[in-house]
């Protein structure tokens, strides 16, 4: 198994200790890893084996390894395997809510908001967040592999343009510059996502000129 931890992580806490809010980066990076270990326990309940771990800014990131029979000609074994991907991603935004409520009942506030905070954040139509693959997922059961890239790639784009404009507003009404660092590191993100499309993108076309061709030799 390979670990990870991303260098950016330490810039990020250097913000929140500038601006004096690391006592709620280090409770939101805690229910953020219980957050991916619900992840974690999802997919091995499901049969999935653990190919890498990595400590990022805004919590932990586990890549489970893909099982090869389930990506074969058959649409059934196909669709098996995505569901299987949205109740593993379905855990995580899960665990949160159930936290929330725990502390609500003891009547300690902070982490509610905090777990609230990151169940909405995580199931945000983005990628790589929970709620970006859910979407992505349940649009390959429906259209298939590429018109899910292409579909959650356009409403990517979309969201992060109006999470920028709401955040502006919170930057000025807040006067929070860590809300700034956010969303540069979602644009981040987004980018490696835009790139990432653009290489399938023409990996698809490029199959299905060969694809063409074959059929028109025939």
């Amino acid at each position: 198994m390979e670990f990870k931890i991303d260098i950016k992580i330490f810039l990020i806490a250097l913000v929140f200790l500038l601006v004096n809010q690391i006592d709620m980066y280090i409770l939101f990076m805690l229910f953020a890893i219980i957050h991916e270990c619900f992840h974690l326990l999802a997919g091995i309940i499901l049969g999935y084996k653990v190919k890498s771990m990595q400590i990022m800014p805004f919590g932990l990131s586990i890549c489970f390894k893909e099982k090869e029979e389930e990506y074969n000609t058959k649409v059934r074994k196909s669709n098996i395997n995505n569901l299987k991907k949205i109740i593993i991603l379905m855990a995580g935004p899960f665990s949160n809510i159930v936290i929330a409520f725990i502390f609500l009942s003891l009547n300690i506030i902070e982490p509610v908001y905090i777990n609230i905070l990151i169940a909405i954040f995580n199931l945000l139509p983005i990628f790589p967040l929970d709620g970006g693959q859910i979407l992505n997922r349940v649009l390959r059961i429906i259209y298939g592999n590429f018109e899910a890239y292409r579909i959650s790639n356009y409403i990517n784009n979309i969201i992060m343009c109006i999470i920028t404009a709401l955040a502006s507003i919170g930057i000025l009404y807040f006067k929070n510059i860590a809300i700034l660092f956010i969303v540069i590191f979602m644009w981040y993100l987004t980018i490696k996502e835009n790139k990432k499309y653009r290489e399938i993108r023409k990996y698809f076309k490029y199959f299905h000129k060969l694809d063409k061709k074959s059929n028109y030799n025939i």
